[in-house]
């Protein structure tokens, strides 16, 4: 408890800010997507509500038969013929005359693909092992590479261009997305793949290079928002992986850039007990026209027009910010007075600091100041002590020592959030806390979870014990969130949580075992009540592929390739959960 007691300790604020001003670089930054085809506009509007396809995201991936200007030219047309009110049919004409289908990307077989990677043989009971390279074997089915088209004519497509062959997720998702890539990263480089690894790191950094931040995916309708910032934790994987001195230093300073995008966008001070604290919270660029988002268009739109007409743009940057989170959509995000659990005009999540977030960061900034002292550069390095103040925060607004956990913060309530969510253990996780203490920490955070209720499903931990509808809540089981909640009751080193975590992971692991034997398919999110089945909810039909899903398999199966065993029974019946207290 004293250990605990002594981390209220809190670091000065107006030092902490001034170091912020002090080190700010000067970099142009490339704000929300202006393009009056795949962002704004009566084109983008008409075609959307006209519902001319079932996914708002198909229109927005297509490709330009014509330029820029001639499309909008002939659009003009169309409704001045038509007193701006073109039918359907009209509609459905015209993008058969001006669109087709994109084809950006191309199959790519990652050169250093390797179907029996050493981790194969690490893994003891047999059906996992074949399960393992059924899974490594996906690589090469996910495997694309930009065609030169989209560098030659950027102005016809939405997709943004990048330089090296990656992984997608899959399904319909077409393009790289940024905190996605952190457990493919991580999933490729225990398959012994570090040169795909490393090119898709080298993706990323090539878009903070570019744009001057990553956007949640590599298509212009996502410019303006960014997702969890995991970049410096891929280069200290692959740098783990390889220890190539040379390439860390050649892409620090990028790695820098991206840091410092998050404090100039993202910061926001709130006040407890009379003292300030800087943290970051989600928050989309509100440059330009703002509107629906385009990948989601029809979607947004009907459900502002529930809300009065003064509203519906904040309604739009709160559902860009909580698209920011990588969790669109969760009760997270929805702000209600009492026990209403909510829906999605309650979406506030610009007033939200996510214990995620921050803890993320947290590390970020830490790493960054060990790659300076790894190139012996102290001077440099010196600004990012800056770490220990994000802990310090964290821990005096976030941490509930009553409960055992770390909440959201509400910042215009200035109270905790008090539900449960996976992501209650990134600081764990992320080591975003003084290592002595973690154990502590891991004890108490054992209690809390246990009293949750949301271990206890066959299939997984669900993203919430709240059921909304929506896809990042019950009764749906992310891979991503496993990950988190795994790892930090393992990273702990406290005995019972890694029991715990280990029990988690063999749910985890059966489940995925599971999906794959019926269907043959490793699903994006899954039902945390039913093993093996796929979730549901939210936007779109669960796609499959998936490159996260891969990854936080193989991850947990090298952690504990010793203790999963998938019996006959298993496979047919529910797994057997024996209950920790």
């Amino acid at each position: 408890m004293l250990k605990i007691q002594r981390l209220h300790r809190s670091v000065p604020l107006y030092p902490v800010l001034g170091l912020l001003g002090a080190y700010a670089h000067a970099f142009s930054i490339v704000p929300a997507c202006n393009s009056s085809i795949y962002c704004t506009g009566d084109l983008l509007h008409k075609v959307q509500l006209a519902r001319i396809f079932q996914d708002s995201k198909t229109f927005v991936d297509l490709k330009l038969r014509r330029n820029e200007n001639e499309t909008l030219a002939d659009f003009a047309r169309l409704m001045e013929n038509t007193n701006k009110n073109p039918s359907r049919e009209q509609l459905t004409s015209f993008v058969d005359d001006h669109f087709l289908e994109g084809n950006e990307l191309t199959p790519w077989m990652p050169p250093d693909f390797d179907p029996e990677p050493p981790i194969i043989k690490q893994i003891a009971d047999p059906k996992l092992k074949e399960f393992a390279k059924s899974v490594v074997g996906i690589w090469a089915k996910l495997g694309r590479k930009v065609d030169p088209e989209v560098a030659k004519s950027p102005e016809k497509y939405s997709f943004i261009y990048v330089p090296n062959g990656f992984i997608v997720p899959g399904g319909r998702f077409k393009e790289l997305y940024y905190w996605d890539s952190f457990w493919m990263v991580r999933g490729l480089l225990i398959s012994n793949m570090t040169q795909t690894a490393k090119g898709m790191i080298e993706n990323l950094l090539y878009l903070v290079d570019k744009l001057g931040y990553i956007p949640n995916g590599s298509r212009t309708y996502y410019l303006g928002r960014s997702q969890p910032p995991l970049l410096a934790a891929m280069v200290a994987s692959y740098f783990a992986a390889t220890g190539d001195l040379a390439w860390l230093e050649q892409h620090l300073p990028t790695v820098e850039k991206e840091l410092q995008y998050w404090l100039d966008k993202k910061k926001v001070t709130v006040e407890i007990d009379g003292k300030k604290y800087v943290l970051l919270r989600y928050n989309a660029d509100r440059t330009g026209k703002i509107g629906p988002r385009p990948e989601s268009y029809y979607e947004d739109y009907r459900i502002a027009l529930e809300l009065p007409q003064h509203e519906r743009e904040d309604f739009y940057i709160e559902m860009k910010s909580a698209a920011e989170s990588g969790w669109d959509f969760s009760s997270r995000w929805f702000v209600t007075a009492g026990d209403i659990v909510g829906n999605l005009t309650d979406v506030h999540a610009t007033r939200i600091l996510p214990v995620d977030l921050n803890a993320i960061f947290a590390r970020a900034l830490e790493l960054a100041g060990d790659f300076r002292n790894r190139l012996k550069d102290r001077r440099e390095a010196q600004k990012w002590s800056l770490a220990n103040y994000w802990r310090s925060a964290i821990e005096n607004v976030m941490w509930d020592p009553t409960d055992g956990v770390w909440y959201d913060y509400d910042a215009q309530a200035r109270a905790p959030r008090k539900h449960f969510y996976p992501s209650c253990a990134t600081p764990l996780w992320a080591g975003a806390i003084e290592k002595a203490d973690a154990p502590v920490y891991g004890a108490k955070l054992v209690k809390y979870l246990l009293n949750s209720g949301g271990l206890n499903f066959p299939g997984g931990i669900p993203a919430s014990v709240l059921y909304s509808g929506e896809q990042w809540d019950y009764p749906n089981a992310w891979p991503p969130l496993q990950s988190i909640l795994i790892g930090g009751l393992d990273a702990s080193g406290n005995e019972e949580a890694k029991v715990l975590a280990r029990e988690q992971a063999k749910l985890w692991i059966r489940a995925n075992y599971l999906g794959y034997s019926t269907w043959q398919k490793m699903f994006e999110k899954y039902s945390a009540v039913e093993p093996g089945h796929q979730g549901s909810g939210g936007e779109y039909v669960v796609q499959d592929g998936f490159g996260w899903t891969n990854g936080v398999a193989l991850e947990l199966l090298q952690r504990y390739s010793k203790d999963l065993v998938v019996d006959d029974q298993s496979t047919t019946t529910l797994p057997n959960v024996r209950q920790v207290r």
